[in-house]
């Protein structure tokens, strides 16, 4: 057996730190003792130096199921203290249908579980099921409504995702294809989650200009559910519709009142990341494979060029994450190639129109109003990378949410309740067991981290991706990380399959 001393307890509920020791037996944790209650000659003794000893980091927005296929050993999440990453959001999951990845077959969720857990990764996996990955099985990409036969083939495939133990129901009704479905198709896969108590997780149809009226149609869809509604990335995007956060605030809170089960998740950064096609107007943002189209005439680039003056996003301050010009504006791009913002867009869309961007489209103001709220969870939204290499990159908050969360959470809430948020919160919404909670007889998933040097230094341009602060990282008892040996990274993660309740 291991014993953690030499620490400050923060047991992931909300109550205050208290000094103490904690005994891991296997996979748990035996006891949490007094200082100086156990015998040093009877245990592995391990020196906390006097940090904060807390559940490990949940992750409840996460895109990292291929990844982990490619690269197991997971420093991303691992080195901010994360444990455990809920995968499959924003209607995208591909481990929950048939697929493929490299030299991978799977035919279901249980066969991709089983093949995560053969690579061994470095973190714990929670798995929603995608309704665009189970709208693109079932109907590829085609703009219309499911026929009768499609709709039951898409049900079947959740129902069989959700009893091998898939954590809920994910959309991205802004991607392809979930974009050509509407409340009635939702509303009957949803229908599927009731006596399972999990949850519908919702990237909605807007965050922007109809983003109070994307609110009533999750919550609608959620209501036919299980009545448990996580609304991924919490944001009003734009500057013309900042004014809304308090109507938006005010309608969750209601709804909230009335016994809905409802929370969010939000990233502490007010650029978001997302393929560089999302800058489309309507109605080129409904074809599908605008680089194709782009390419077959230079008519189609002269009518797009003029189409983007009407871009809903920034277009100028959009920051290119791919390539080489990675960390510049798309303005500063066209300056160099010598031609207008909106010509440059064409030709990066030409190039590759799934390409990484950050754009800058929310308020500090907005979101330090969201991350006040007890019912807002950090969760990274990151396609995780690799620190230790700058071509391998999207957005710092892959590597810097739980740190730069802490950092701004913290000194208004306390240590105690910025921790239950980033720990047993995400645990009891997504109804992970034994996670979550420093308590006797749970997983030993525990982080260890000085709270005065816990940052992240992680920039646009891939550079210090490193976060600082975490000394020690235990998955399941064993030790994942320590900061003396970094290179050394322990893979015990497993996949989490969630029992419905």
């Amino acid at each position: 057996m291991r014993c953690i001393r030499n620490i400050v307890i923060c047991d992931g509920t909300g109550k205050e730190l208290y000094p103490g020791e904690i005994l891991l037996d296997g996979e748990r944790i035996r006891e949490i003792c007094p200082p100086g209650s156990l015998d040093e000659s009877e245990y592995e003794m391990i020196d906390g130096n006097g940090f904060i000893a807390s559940p490990g980091f949940i992750d409840v927005h996460a895109h990292s199921e291929l990844r982990k296929l490619e690269h197991p050993q997971w420093k991303t999440k691992l080195l901010q203290g994360v444990t455990t990453e809920v995968d499959g959001n924003c209607g995208s999951s591909p481990g929950c249908v048939p697929g493929k990845f490299d030299d991978f077959r799977w035919n279901s969720f249980d066969g991709f579980a089983r093949i995560l857990d053969q690579t061994s990764p470095s973190v714990n996996t929670v798995s929603l099921c995608g309704h665009n990955s189970l709208r693109k099985i079932v109907m590829g990409d085609a703009n219309r409504l499911p026929t009768p036969a499609e709709q039951t083939r898409m049900e079947i495939l959740l129902k069989q995702s959700l009893e091998e133990g898939a954590a809920g129901l994910s959309s991205g009704l802004t991607y392809f294809p979930g974009k050509f479905s509407d409340k009635t198709e939702l509303v009957s896969l949803a229908s599927i989650l009731k006596g399972t108590g999990k949850p519908y997780v919702t990237h909605m149809r807007s965050e922007g200009d109809t983003l109070l009226e994307a609110v009533e149609e999750a919550i609608d869809i959620a209501r036919a559910g299980s009545g448990r509604l996580q609304i991924s990335h919490l944001k009003t995007i734009y500057p013309r519709n900042f004014f809304k956060i308090n109507a938006l605030l005010k309608r969750l809170e209601e709804e909230r009142k009335k016994g809905m089960l409802l929370f969010a998740d939000r990233y502490p950064y007010v650029r978001s990341a997302t393929c560089f096609r999302q800058i489309l107007p309507s109605p080129c943002d409904k074809i599908v494979h605008i680089g194709e189209w782009i390419r077959e005439s230079e008519q189609h680039e002269d009518e797009l060029e003029k189409a983007l003056i009407h871009s809903p996003r920034d277009i100028r301050s959009t920051i290119l994450s791919t390539g080489a010009q990675k960390g510049m504006t798309v303005e500063d791009a066209a300056a160099a190639d010598g031609v207008s913002v909106e010509r440059e867009a064409v030709i990066l869309l030409k190039e590759n129109e799934m390409q990484n961007v950050a754009f800058l489209c929310m308020s500090e103001e907005n979101m330090k109003k969201i991350l006040a709220l007890d019912w807002v969870c950090p969760g990274s939204d990151g396609i995780s990378s690799q620190l230790d290499d700058p071509s391998d990159f999207n957005h710092p908050r892959a590597a810097g949410t739980f740190p730069r969360y802490f950092e701004l959470v913290s000194p208004t809430v306390g240590i105690p309740e910025t921790i239950r948020r980033m720990t047993s919160l995400p645990a009891s919404l997504f109804n992970i067991p034994e996670r979550g909670i420093l308590r006797k007889g749970y997983f030993g998933d525990i982080t260890v981290f000085d709270p005065v040097s816990f940052r992240s230094k992680a920039d646009f341009k891939g550079e210090n991706q490193f976060p600082e602060g975490v000394r020690f990282v235990f998955v399941a008892g064993k030790t994942a990380y320590d900061s003396r040996t970094p290179e050394q990274i322990g893979r015990y993660g497993k996949t989490l399959r969630i029992s419905s309740r």
